[in-house]
């Protein structure tokens, strides 16, 4: 399974997503999700200056966003950005700069004048405490109100997503419980995980085994899928057929979906050692956020 994810990797993880990249320590007060919307760009520049351009969202976070379009934008300079998905909300934002270019347009990093008014992406985030006692985090829909959420799940919760699919949980639209899923039905086409109910690990109590897909990407080496096999509060442990040397600062996505909206939380490898496969080696991280 990890080799055939290793090869998968450039196919399915590669793209715009391999110029964005923290240089140390995550300082973002929220979670990126990464998620491509389509949008409309438009500035007042001066008389016969104003611009309107289309473009997308990379990724996404509760005070801006990493956006991809074909037209110069300038640090500091005002835009206005419209959602072109039929949801028609905007929000005026400041360019913080300029984060990768290519042939296929610029990117730029922008935040939102005030976030606390205009959440354009109907994303809820949650606040710094509630991410306490989480071992995954993950972008879930509530399938009756259809609210999403960056959600950190318990280790109870996690292990019902990865091997149900979905889970059970409050919602605060509702008023109740209701089932949540991944946006975007199925996160692949087959199981995200091979979860054995009752089997987790008994050194710790928030620590669970899994066999699910996960994708680290690195800011050299590119983005490769490979197999998590422990997940806990602090990090996670998965196999790899590439080499990381310890301390590596690297970005880790579980669960993984080239077909769902992602969140990579910045981590630091800490630990390698060989592996059960073939040319496989295990490595441990920690998250950095």
């Amino acid at each position: 399974m990890a080799n055939n994810l290793s090869k998968q990797s450039s196919e399915h993880a590669g793209g715009a997503e391999h110029a964005i990249f923290p240089a140390e320590k995550n300082r973002r007060q929220s979670d990126r999700v990464f998620f491509a919307i389509p949008i409309r760009v438009s500035c007042v520049r001066g008389p016969g200056k104003d611009f309107l351009e289309e473009g997308q969202t990379i990724d996404i976070s509760c005070q801006g966003a990493t956006i991809k379009v074909d037209r110069d934008l300038f640090a500091g300079e005002i835009i206005k950005v419209q959602r072109l998905d039929g949801v028609g909300k905007e929000v005026m934002a400041r360019v913080v700069g300029r984060v990768a270019g290519g042939s296929d347009g610029c990117v730029f990093g922008v935040t939102m004048l005030d976030p606390a008014v205009v959440n354009p992406w109907g994303v809820v985030f949650p606040a710094v405490a509630s991410t306490e006692k989480g071992v995954l985090r993950a972008l879930l829909r509530c399938v009756a109100c259809d609210r999403t959420e960056v959600s950190y799940l318990n280790e109870f919760e996690a292990n019902l997503l990865l091997y149900h699919h979905y889970i059970s949980r409050t919602c605060d639209q509702c008023r109740g419980w209701t089932t949540w899923n991944r946006p975007y039905g199925r996160t692949s086409a087959g199981p995200i995980a091979a979860v054995t109910p009752g089997t987790q690990n008994r050194r710790s109590h928030d620590r669970i085994q899994v066999e699910a897909v996960g994708c680290v990407r690195h800011p050299a080496r590119g983005n490769e899928l490979v197999v998590v096999r422990e997940l806990a509060r602090g990090g996670l442990s998965f196999h790899s057929a590439t080499k990381y040397a310890e301390g590596s600062l690297v970005e880790i996505a579980v669960p993984y979906s080239s077909k769902a909206p992602n969140i990579y939380s910045p981590a630091r490898i800490v630990s390698s050692r060989n592996g059960a496969g073939e040319r496989l080696l295990e490595y441990g991280a920690v998250y950095l956020d």
